[in-house]
């Protein structure tokens, strides 16, 4: 920890010498948050290759190559297919890993190239990485704060720190101000910190932390320290790769121990093994996987969510927590005015008119400056040209000339404008209504300001004052005392209008929507009341009270709270984790540079579109219109990619574990392998894996945003799919065992049973009947419901994949190579009535309510 260097008044004047200033650089480093070296690609290659699915598929390459040197080798495209697939997924792998660093490079945007500061008596300007412990700073309207610095003194100082507080409002500074144990960095206001902006007055200042000791720093430490989540279709896909990868080593070494049991020769019991490994691989089902989310992010593009992190598709649709931000997020990050109240004035109450147009005449406002300037005068100058009309209002102003300004002091907390209107005088003064010095205060007056204030309201008061002739003086001591008081205005940053209805929506969607924000607990819980997120019977808390539970009891509290206010970035990960380990899956959304390290924690982070580039780098996905219902619509989209995944499962796996049953059976009594590895290889390429892509354009169902979220715990089987793909599986096998024992016993048109027509038979079989099954897979409900056409694409790949299948069997080339016999009418009618069966099956379940 660095020491604070506090030195005597006569030190300060001078600053510190040439010579101390390089002793403490040489000790306490350069001012930067630059920490570690990149990573070399083989860093993050040897890291990619740690991963299950990975090495699962490069045993698969292998075992195809293998396959395809014993019976075509002058057609490798199988194991070249697979090991494209083992190319992008280390790709992806790469790119997640990289995330970090490109954040840690965005946060260098807020280090200042130069800074003033006093060095041997004299100002000079510097590299800011050269700032040390004990510099004295000049701060002036424009400027950086280059490192944390306590004030030595300011006039008229605001800073905007809304990178680090989430506060939409300058934060006003003071010297003066004496710090308590509960304040947060919004609450410091005898201190400036490191990449915050000077937007008025000028300030001198000591600095006591540089680097990565200043709270943007910390923040750079917390996102190097944060390891990025694995989302939860990445574990899931893990443990099912590891299962099926315990399935096909088990399974190879089966076929051989039974295959020198029955006698067969060694290369046949390992071309039966490599067929049984084959089968128990679903080579394509992480392509499956990769388009179906590929698809999800192009939809969600449409809808302005931009998704950084591929995997966030299908977490997004399971999230059951959206952790917000309130600043930008559910407001509309500007300040307005919501309330005027007069208050009587000379037995005479003002009217609105008369109030907002004192108010704007109290401000330093002008036509030319648009929407920039301090957002509270900017909320008055909108409120009277909305009532006005802009041009009614110039037209009023006219009649005024502005004679003197006595600015705002913010240790006065007021501003006075001194006018001329025809032969009169008077002054107007606004500002915090306990600093108005009033001629005849009256109790109602502090009544009407407490009732605004416990609303939440930023409370604003004018009052006026007149005088016969023009004074002798024109000073803030002669004009600012005996005021005529007239009323009230209250200012708040509003919630978005479609705010209320994104979150009822999430709720019925059963997520629990949270606000974690860096603004007053107050303000917070009014805001989140107006939109539903705080109801009867919820908590609010500030992250000082946090801040006094450990994590264990922040675990065991945190279901009952719905608002957290004042809070560090340190708490919004404290929050996050605090979720997780109830196992929640969560979404944090977010747009300052303090909510870099929580989006880079949870399960989803969600940064604004209009937010810092340390925050987008930090996120999955990026909102473009800042709209917190688009959030929802990227649950339904994620929701939708998850449901098909599911269904390409069910597809995929029906078929694999149907075949590598059958050629246990097969094997157990004598039959030999039915079918080869290349014969498997084509079967789940041609009618199982391309007609599986089909289905990740599959629609959303009904009922989509009505269910509950999916538990990160669950597993990618639950809700009754592992019955489903072991039933059809089931099915598949007595069909094709059925095949088989017909086609090896019974004569068909006259034709003899033999091996090769019934392994043939056997190929069809299974190859048609699951490109059939596609269809069973597309919704819950009828196909004749849904419509045969309503996926176009999936009625194209299985038309496709139907007759490359018959085409391999009829000509003559491909038979040979494949080991196909030549199949006669009867035979194919066969082979195509069989196939029909798990459609009819399915259909008949799903008429009874039993699917």
């Amino acid at each position: 920890m660095q020491k604070k260097w506090i030195e005597g008044e006569n030190k300060l004047n001078k600053g510190l010498t040439q010579l101390e200033a390089e002793e403490r650089l040489e000790k306490y480093g350069e001012n930067t948050i630059e920490q570690r070296k990149k990573k070399r690609f083989i860093e993050y290659l040897l890291l990619s290759l740690k991963d299950i699915t990975i090495i699962i598929l490069l045993i698969a390459t292998i075992l195809s190559s293998y396959v395809a040197w014993k019976n075509h080798p002058d057609n490798f495209s199988e194991p070249l297919v697979i090991f494209g697939i083992v190319i992008l997924n280390i790709f992806l792998s790469i790119r997640q890993q990289k995330k970090a660093e490109k954040s840690m490079e965005e946060l260098k945007g807020f280090s200042i190239p130069e800074t003033k500061v006093f060095r041997d008596g004299q100002l000079k300007m510097i590299n800011s990485t050269e700032v040390v412990p004990g510099d004295r700073l000049l701060l002036e309207l424009g400027d950086r704060v280059s490192a944390d610095a306590k004030l030595i003194k300011s006039k008229n100082l605001l800073i905007d720190e809304s990178f680090l507080t989430g506060e939409s409002e300058p934060s006003e500074k003071d010297e003066g101000y004496q710090s308590m144990p509960e304040d947060s960095i919004g609450d410091l206001k005898n201190k400036v910190f490191s990449g915050s902006l000077v937007v008025s007055g000028h300030a001198e200042a000591v600095v006591e932390q540089t680097g990565l000791h200043t709270e943007i720093g910390k923040i750079s430490g917390l996102l190097t320290e944060e390891a990025p989540m694995q989302a939860p279709l990445q574990v899931r896909m893990q443990k099912l790769g590891k299962g099926l990868g315990g399935v096909a080593i088990g399974a190879a070494f089966l076929a051989i121990v039974i295959g020198i049991i029955r006698g067969y020769s060694i290369e046949v019991s390992i071309m039966t093994a490599i067929s049984m490994a084959v089968a128990a691989i679903p080579e394509v089902l992480p392509v499956v996987v990769t388009i179906s989310l590929s698809f999800g992010i192009r939809n969600m593009a449409k809808k302005k969510t931009i998704v950084r992190t591929p995997a966030a598709v299908e977490t997004i649709g399971n999230v059951s927590v959206i952790c917000s931000d309130k600043t930008g997020t559910i407001t509309e990050n500007k300040m307005t005015v919501e309330k005027i109240e007069s208050v009587l004035s000379n037995e005479k109450p003002q009217t609105k008119s008369e109030l907002l147009l004192n108010f704007y005449l109290a401000s330093n406002l002008s036509e030319e400056q648009g929407e920039h300037g301090n957002p509270t005068e900017l909320a008055i100058k909108k409120a009277a040209e909305k009532h006005f009309g802009k041009r009614n209002l110039q037209q009023k102003l006219a009649q005024y000339d502005r004679i003197e300004e006595i600015p705002f002091d913010s240790k006065r907390k007021i501003m006075t404008v001194f006018y001329k209107k025809d032969d009169t005088y008077f002054s107007v003064t606004k500002g915090a209504y306990d600093r108005l010095p009033i001629a005849a205060p009256h109790s109602d007056y502090q009544k009407i300001h407490d009732d605004l204030a416990s609303q939440a309201y930023r409370v604003l008061g004018v009052a006026v004052k007149e005088y016969s002739s023009f004074p002798k003086h024109v000073t803030s001591e002669f004009l600012e005392k005996d005021l005529h008081f007239q009323g009230f205005i209250g200012i708040i940053d509003p919630a978005r209008k479609e705010s209320y209805q994104a979150v009822e929506t999430a709720k019925k969607a059963g997520i629990r929507p949270i606000m974690i924000t860096g603004d007053h607990l107050l303000t917070a819980k009014r805001i989140a009341e107006n939109v539903g997120i705080l109801e009867p019977g919820t908590k609010a808390m500030t992250g000082f009270e946090l801040g006094k539970l450990s994590d264990k009891e922040l675990s065991a509290i945190i279901h009952d709270y719905r608002v957290f206010a004042r809070t560090t970035p340190e708490d919004k990960i404290r929050i996050v984790k605090a979720l997780q380990e109830n196992g929640e899956t969560v979404a944090m959304t977010g747009d300052g540079v303090n909510d870099a390290p929580a989006l880079k924690a949870a399960d989803v982070g969600i940064a604004m579109g209009g937010g810092t580039e340390v925050a987008k780098e930090a996120s999955d996905m990026v909102l473009l219109d800042d709209n917190f219902a688009t959030i929802i619509e990227a649950v339904k989209e994620g929701r939708r990619v998850y449901a098909n995944i599911r269904k390409s499962l069910y597809a995929m796996l029906g078929c694999n574990i149907s075949a590598l049953t059958i050629v246990l059976i097969s094997l157990v009594l004598g039959l030999g392998a039915p079918v080869t590895a290349i014969q498997l290889l084509l079967i789940k390429v041609v009618a199982d894996g391309i007609p599986g892509f089909s289905l990740s354009v599959e629609p959303a169902e009904k009922e989509t945003m009505l269910r509950m979220p999916v538990s990160r715990e669950s597993s990618i089987f639950d809700n009754g799919l592992l019955r489903k793909i072991v039933e059809i599986s089931i099915v598949f096998t007595i069909l094709t065992l059925g095949t088989i024992y017909v086609s090896r016993t019974f004569a068909i048109q006259g034709i003899r049973p033999s091996t090769e027509i019934s392994d043939t038979m056997t190929f069809i079989v299974l190859g048609l009947s699951t490109i059939v099954h596609m269809y069973n897979c597309r919704s819950t409900e009828s196909i004749f419901k849904v419509g045969l056409t309503g996926n176009k694409l999936l009625v194209m790949t299985t038309l496709l994949g139907a007759v490359t299948i018959v085409l391999l069997t009829i000509i003559p080339q491909t038979a040979g190579i494949l080991g196909l016999a030549v199949l006669h009418l009867y035979q194919w009618l066969f082979v195509f009535a069989v196939s029909m069966i798990p459609l009819i099956y399915i259909e008949v379940k799903k008429k009874l309510n039993l699917f």
